[in-house]
């Protein structure tokens, strides 16, 4: 079975929703929204930002940590 392709923003995504990281994420209105992932796919964000908000990947222009520390480790 061949293997699936190195895929960096389910990586970064994952690794954030694992270690409970705080996100800034920036939406193409300009508008900012603070919270945690709960779950993604390949359309959608789940973030826990006092309470449930589903968010349309299309309409998101950034993901940052929110105090900056968070750093994306590469498994071989």
């Amino acid at each position: 079975m061949p293997k699936a392709p190195f895929n960096i923003q389910d990586q970064y995504l994952n690794q954030a929703r694992k270690e409970h990281v705080r996100l800034k994420v920036r939406m193409m209105s300009g508008e900012t929204i603070e919270g945690m992932i709960k779950s993604f796919d390949n359309f959608c964000l789940l973030l826990d930002a006092s309470g449930d908000v589903l968010l349309y990947k299309h309409a998101i222009a950034t993901i940052t940590a929110a105090d900056g520390s968070f750093r994306l480790y590469h498994h071989p």
